[in-house]
Order: structure tokens, then C-alpha cells, then sequence
């Protein structure tokens, strides 16, 4: 891991150096970080996207996706197709440097540099550059996954921070510069199943969750409403107590199922009176 940065560190010394010698060109390089929805304490992975590549291709690559380690964990951090152009097969003992990242534990660093100057094994192609895997912590929220530069100096001994590098060493050097599209890992509350309603008065009249001394459809209406917490939909003891014809010591739908195959006909109201 310590070469794969130093080589890294070095090919970023060599692109903040050329910063100064080229202006940005007027297209952006697009990154996409993708979005996930996840329950506390499971696994997610987010893909990071590359759009706009200049056809010439990038040599070098550096950037960083800030993120909330209260929320989340990154495990892992694998390269895409789009990375995968072979140069690691070119560089002979350095190909395992092509490719690097760390995690600051508020940033991870992505790290992307070949030193060929044959432009068949950069970067040219758009689409998938690298998987970020990981786990939530126990937490709801929404934790963003923010790109942007590096947190350190532009090059060893600088005053200067660093900036993102997009670039094509070779002969002559290009820079470009990047546009962000941010992501995030939402982490839901777990879902939980509200308690049962418990009834505690007798039943006058089996059905009758009004309390209007009839069995009818507005009682199947009122008990579906309370089951699903409506704060519109108020059950007296008494009517909780006569809609319960499940005799389950709770108001659910099945007790308003049960009231409206009374209203079919299809069972009578000495029904009602037994489980």
C-alpha cells in the first residue's frame, strides 16, 4: 500500500506541477457518484460514473469523495471497466500502482496514473470508473457522497492545495477540468409493526365499532381508517370492544373483513359473537 501511494503522490506531483503550464479546457470531464437506500447495519455499493471523456484520453486521475464516517464505513473500492485499459499489464513492476485509493477517514482518495505516454492504455472510455463498497452504521440519515479535490497540499512542500487532476501527460500535457454530480447513502429507520390496538370493554353489539346500534359498511370504513392510524378515524373503548368480532384483543383489517362478509350474508351475526 505505502508504493501504491507514493507512486500515486508522485504522478499527482507531476500533474499539479504541469497546472501551470496549460490552461483548463472548456469541456468538463462529468463524475457521477451513484445513490443508495439502505437499512442501518446493511451493506451498499455505489457506482462512480465518468462522462464527457476527451477523446485523446487522461493519463492521470485524482479526486476524492468526501463522506460522513459517522454514517457509513467504506470497505472497499474497486476500478471499473472504464479504468481497465490494460496499462497495468504495460507497466510491467509498476502495473499494480496504476490503480490506488486510501481512506482518510473523511475522504477517499482516488489515485489513477500511468506513466505511458501511449494513449491506447489511458482512459478514454465513459461509463463505470469505480465501485465504492461499505456498510451503514446503526443510524438513520442521509450521508452525502461529496467529489471534489483532495485534502492536502497541491505537491510536496506547497502552500497550495490541491486541486482535481484530469489530465494527459505525454508529449505536450493537457489538463481538464471536472464537473461533480453528488451522490448519497440513505439509511432508513428499520420498519417496525405497530402495536396491537387491545381492547378492554365488553362488546355491546358485535360489529358495531360506531356505536349507532347498527352493523354496516361505515363500521368496516372506521376500523380499515384506525388500523392504519388515520387521526381522523376515533374508536371509542365501547366501539373498539364491538369491532374486535376476531376476538384477537386487537382492531385490525381482518376484523373489518370479517364485519363485511356479515353485510354479504355470507356468515350471520352469531358469527360475529365467535373466533
Amino acid at each position: 500500500m505505502k508504493k501504491k501511494i507514493l507512486s500515486g503522490l508522485m504522478a499527482m506531483t507531476m500533474a499539479a506541477m504541469s497546472m501551470g503550464l496549460s490552461a483548463f479546457a472548456a469541456d468538463d470531464v462529468q463524475v457521477t457518484i451513484g445513490k443508495a437506500e439502505v437499512e442501518p447495519g446493511a451493506a451498499f455499493s455505489v457506482d462512480v460514473e465518468l462522462g464527457s471523456v476527451p477523446s485523446s484520453g487522461l493519463s492521470s486521475i485524482d479526486f476524492a469523495i468526501s463522506y460522513d464516517s459517522s454514517l457509513i464505513k467504506i470497505d472497499k473500492v474497486e476500478l471499473g471497466s472504464a479504468g481497465k485499459t490494460g496499462a497495468d499489464s504495460q507497466e510491467g513492476d509498476l502495473g499494480d500502482t496504476l490503480f490506488s485509493w486510501y481512506d482518510t477517514g473523511k475522504q477517499i482518495v482516488v489515485v489513477w496514473a500511468t506513466g505511458l505516454t501511449d494513449s491506447q492504455y489511458w482512459v478514454k472510455s465513459s461509463g463505470k470508473f469505480l465501485t465504492l463498497s461499505g456498510t451503514a452504521k446503526t443510524t438513520a440519515g442521509t450521508a452525502e457522497l461529496k467529489g471534489g479535490a483532495v485534502d492536502r497540499a497541491a505537491y510536496p512542500g506547497s502552500s497550495a492545495k490541491a486541486d482535481v487532476v484530469f489530465s494527459a501527460v505525454g508529449d505536450t500535457t493537457k489538463d481538464y477540468s471536472a464537473a461533480f454530480t453528488n451522490g448519497e447513502v440513505k439509511i432508513g429507520a428499520p420498519e417496525t409493526t405497530p402495536a396491537p390496538i387491545v381492547t378492554t370493554a365488553p362488546a355491546s353489539k358485535w360489529g358495531d365499532a360506531t356505536c349507532d346500534g347498527k352493523v354496516d359498511v361505515s363500521d368496516a370504513v372506521l376500523i380499515c381508517r384506525f388500523a392504519v392510524s388515520d387521526a381522523k378515524a376515533v374508536l371509542t373503548d365501547a366501539g373498539k370492544a364491538n369491532a374486535d368480532v376476531t376476538h384477537d384483543a386487537s382492531v385490525n383489517a381482518e376484523d373489518a373483513s370479517k364485519i363485511l362478509k356479515y353485510i354479504a350474508r355470507l356468515i350471520t351475526a352469531d358469527d360475529l359473537e365467535k373466533a
